[in-house]
């Protein structure tokens, strides 16, 4: 069975804008918990997807939701952002922003180049 590649799938996500916010909250919070947490602070970083159909067709609305939560000198901040990518569902499930073709059974899958990576 084919599944999304995971590296893919969170480049495309907000067209690879949500990749650069994901690694600046993990620095953020990384630095945060070492210069104030005092060994008993602690920072939290969460991401939350879902997924909701679109219209009667073979594409998903992927509502992602980044949040982190960073120790401070005297307490904590903590930021939260939400976007939204639609994808496209190919044979298996796999996610990808390109919309897959269809084969000749009438079953839809990725085009993919002898690397393996999605073509479109």
């Amino acid at each position: 069975m084919s599944e999304t590649n995971v590296m893919d799938f969170l480049e495309e996500l907000g067209a690879g804008i949500f990749k650069e916010k994901l690694a600046h909250a993990l620095s953020e919070a990384a630095l945060g918990t070492i210069i104030h947490g005092n060994g008993t602070k602690k920072a939290k970083v969460s991401i939350e997807l879902t997924f909701k159909q679109i219209g009667e067709n073979d594409q998903v609305s992927i509502s992602h939701k980044l949040a982190h939560i960073t120790p401070t000198k005297r307490g904590k901040k903590s930021e939260e952002d939400t976007t939204e990518t639609a994808m496209f569902v190919g044979r298996g499930g796999v996610l990808s922003v390109s919309q897959p073709r269809e084969e000749l059974r009438g079953q839809f899958a990725l085009r993919q180049d002898s690397d393996g990576k999605s073509l479109n």
